[in-house]
This record gives C-alpha cells, sequence and structure tokens, in this order.
C-alpha cells in the first residue's frame, strides 16, 4: 500500500462519515412546515462539496513525501466540512429550519472562512508553489472574505446571496478540476 493510497482511506472514511451523516437527517429538512430554503441549499451546497473534495483527492496522487503536518492540513478539509454538516443538519429534527440556521450562523459562517484554509495552503506545502503564483487561491480568499460578509453582517439577505454565491461557485469548481491532467500540468508550470 502506497502513502497516497492510505491517506486516501482516510479521507474516505471521514468524507463517507460526513455524508452519511448529512443524508441520515436529510428527511427532515425538507418537510414543508420546516424548510428554509436558505438552510436547504447551504446543505445541498456542502452535499456537492463532498464530491469535490473527494474528487481533488486524485489531484495529489504523486506525492511520495508526506509529513504528519500535511497530512494534518489534508485532512482539515474533510474535517472542516463534517462539523460544518453537523451544525447544519443536527441528529434530532428542529421545529424551524429558519431559527435553527439564525441560531447557529456566525459558527457556521466561522467553520466556512476556516474551511479556505485548506485548499488555500495545501498546493503551497505539497507542490512548493508559491502563494503568489497559486491559480487555484482565489476561490478560497473570494470564498473566506463572502463567510466574513456573512458572519459580519447578519441579515436574511446576506444570507440568500451567499448561498447562491457559494453554491454557484462549488458547481463551477466541480466544472473546474474534472479535467486532472490540465490542472496537474499548471501546477507543474508554476513549480518548474
Amino acid at each position: 500500500m502506497t502513502l497516497f493510497e492510505y491517506i486516501s482511506i482516510a479521507t474516505s472514511l471521514i468524507l463517507s462519515f460526513s455524508l452519511a451523516r448529512t443524508l441520515t437527517n436529510l428527511a427532515p429538512i425538507f418537510a414543508s412546515e420546516r424548510r428554509y430554503w436558505v438552510h436547504t441549499t447551504w446543505v445541498l451546497g456542502l452535499l456537492a462539496y463532498h464530491a469535490t473534495l473527494f474528487w481533488q483527492l486524485w489531484l495529489y496522487q504523486g506525492i511520495e513525501d508526506w509529513t504528519l503536518a500535511e497530512f494534518g492540513l489534508f485532512l482539515m478539509g474533510p474535517i472542516v466540512l463534517l462539523v460544518s454538516v453537523s451544525m447544519l443538519v443536527p441528529i434530532e429534527a428542529v421545529p424551524d429550519y429558519r431559527v435553527h440556521f439564525e441560531s447557529i450562523r456566525g459558527p457556521f459562517y466561522s467553520v466556512l472562512i476556516a474551511m479556505q484554509i485548506q485548499p488555500a495552503l495545501l498546493p503551497y506545502f505539497l507542490f512548493d508553489m508559491p502563494l503568489s503564483a497559486h491559480p487555484l487561491l482565489l476561490g478560497p480568499v473570494v470564498f473566506a472574505t463572502a463567510a466574513v460578509v456573512g458572519l459580519v453582517g447578519r441579515r436574511r439577505s446576506i444570507d440568500m446571496f451567499l448561498v447562491c454565491f457559494y453554491v454557484f461557485g462549488v458547481i463551477g469548481g466541480l466544472f473546474t478540476i474534472n479535467d486532472h491532467e490540465a490542472l496537474m500540468e499548471t501546477v507543474r508550470g508554476l513549480t518548474r
């Protein structure tokens, strides 16, 4: 077993636990008397983000030497995703998901900010890519800034805008990272 396979198993276990937790508790979220479209859209967006993290995993298959710190940073993405879905999708159904979302808004946006650290720093540590030349740094910086706006703004209209912005970003990210070879060629060109 290669080190990448070992790391992939750890990552896949955390992602699968997060996905199972979300899907198991999904039915009450869609109940019409409890539903809040912003909350529901965040949950669906984070479900799509599971696919993004899993798909990005393959980008790192050529790395043979990992440090414990790099492994920890690599696992940070799935762990923070698990924390975020645990906040959004509690084990016990709540009577009103609007009230629930508004009660976790601050911590949730804080976790979204933390979620952007991993994709911003991984190429720097694993590919020795300078942060100034990192083409994928724009997404995490924009999403972290948007989450800060949500954290400070505390308005429903901001929440509505941010959830749409995030979902379109995740969907766009899935299309951007779809071609692993082209993305790896870009990374190799920046690290030479």
